[in-house]
């Protein structure tokens, strides 16, 4: 058996291997009785992990003692690259975790423990500017989804971080656009802008990408949001109109006539560019603290970016006095024009946490309307269709802090507060006789890997519930 004593000895690792080995060749996942499937699945992640991350604390060292010299490599992370079997980029992010550890003990232990994935540690690492924000990442890690976690993690970065020239400038000079052709033969491009830039892109393609969705659904044609976003802007960038190609294949089609017209025309469609600023942070000029300067669905930007953007039409902002909105600030002057105002500037996710989808979402009374007859901001927040039917199916009630709720059965005798003790409830995994979630003819179709799903502001989504 593996003798910690004896680290420096390469057979007490094989030793370990042959065992792990044979323990996988084994593993009939269809003989594996149901009960244990979770208990295994578990036990195989965390050995992931923790195999995974110490892979990561040793790249620092194998770059140092030159082991990729001697194996041929052209650097550490060709090296890397080619024993892991992943790209260059991918070895080069996590040799430089590895180096951050040395000054991050705290997420040292944690990746030692297994507590955090590798890729759960690139994030904190690069984002923790003290003690008390890596601790802070490290626990929301554990509930937080890896999108949420990358978006607390540049709010922290931001904080740590109030040089905004520096940022600024920094961020200037790692802006690009990079091309490749991957292993399917497809085109890649991948853009790099400041963030600011990134909102008004985003602004601009949203009822571009909504009038393809909703042509799409005329021809009874579904697809992920990205294949929309995909064509969307190939065509701009080739020129709508300049050729024309099947549904699928990535050029203006006959049913994205409304779309090719709208990005052929002169006339720029009808966007919306959120901001969240504190009111003290817009008046001296920097965010200081735990203040906030952002712009919904990107991310921290600085106050200057946020006051050069007043003169546009299509900004909207949302003042903040401490943790309260005050006052929202639009061409629209209905109040349920403001409360949505004021809900997108939350940022469009559903609030459920552990999801964190940014599409197919729709409005939800937390509490519900049926038992308080009202409606407040703070009782109004994001759900994907998915978790919305779920909640309104089994009469389920949502609390928490906005964009962080949690779903808990209802207290009979008083709807409107949580049982006692809390009972929290989760959609309830399917057994392969039922149609999984997402499934094509089931609400809410959240694919693998990038939630492909409704853009808000599709047909039906987002809808009050």
């Amino acid at each position: 058996m593996f003798d910690p004593t004896s680290l420096g000895a390469p057979g007490q690792y094989r030793v370990v291997l042959d065992e792990v080995r044979a323990l996988c060749a084994a593993l009939d996942p269809d003989a594996l009785p149901a009960p244990s499937v979770g208990p295994v699945f578990d036990t195989l992640v965390v050995m992931r992990r923790l195999v995974d991350g110490a892979i990561t604390r040793l790249a620092p060292r194998y770059e140092r003692c030159g082991v990729w010299q001697a194996r041929g490599a052209k650097s550490a992370a060709d090296g890397i690259a080619a024993s892991t079997g992943t790209s260059p980029a991918d070895a080069q992010r996590r040799l430089h975790t590895g180096r951050k550890l040395r000054d991050q003990s705290r997420l040292d232990a944690a990746l030692r423990a297994g507590e955090v994935s590798s890729e759960q540690a690139e994030v904190i690492a690069g984002a923790a500017g003290d003690p008390e924000a890596e601790t802070k990442l490290i626990d929301a890690a554990k509930t937080l989804s890896h999108r949420e976690l990358r978006d607390e993690a540049a709010r922290e970065h931001a904080r740590s971080d109030r040089d905004e020239e520096a940022r600024r400038a920094r961020q200037r000079r790692l802006r690009c656009v990079k091309r490749w052709t991957d292993a399917d033969g497809m085109y890649n491009l991948l853009l790099r802008v400041l963030p600011e830039v990134g909102a008004d892109i985003d602004a601009y393609l949203a009822p571009l990408v909504d009038a393809e969705f909703a042509a799409a659904r005329k021809e009874d044609r579904r697809e992920s949001v990205p294949a929309y976003v995909a064509d969307v802007v190939a065509d701009l960038l080739r020129g709508a109109g300049s050729s024309v190609s099947g549904a699928s294949g990535g050029g203006v089609s006959g049913a994205s006539g409304g779309r090719a017209r709208a990005a052929a025309g002169a006339v720029r469609p009808e966007r919306k560019v959120i901001a969240l600023v504190d009111i003290n942070a817009l008046n001296r000029g920097i965010a200081e603290g735990a203040e906030v300067c952002e712009i919904a669905g990107v991310g921290p930007v600085s106050v200057a970016a946020v006051r050069a953007m007043f003169g546009d039409a299509a900004m909207a902002v949302v003042f903040r006095d401490g943790v309260d909105i005050r006052s929202v600030v639009h061409l629209g002057r209905q109040v349920t024009a403001a409360q949505r105002t004021a809900l997108e500037a939350r940022g469009p996710r559903c609030s459920i946490v552990g999801c964190g989808s940014t599409h197919r979402l729709e409005i939800d009374h937390t509490v519900g309307w049926a038992y308080t007859r009202t409606t407040h901001i703070d009782d109004l927040d994001w759900l994907c269709s998915t978790d919305h039917h779920h909640k309104t199916r089994h009469n389920l009630l949502a609390i928490g802090p906005p964009g962080h709720r949690v779903l808990v059965e209802r207290d009979p005798t008083n709807p409107t507060r949580p049982r006692m003790p809390l009972v929290q409830v989760r959609p309830a995994p399917t057994d392969g006789c039922s149609a999984p979630r997402g499934a094509p003819g089931t609400k809410g179709t959240d694919l693998p890997g990038n939630q492909c799903t409704d853009p808000p502001g599709a047909p039906g989504s987002p809808t009050p519930g």
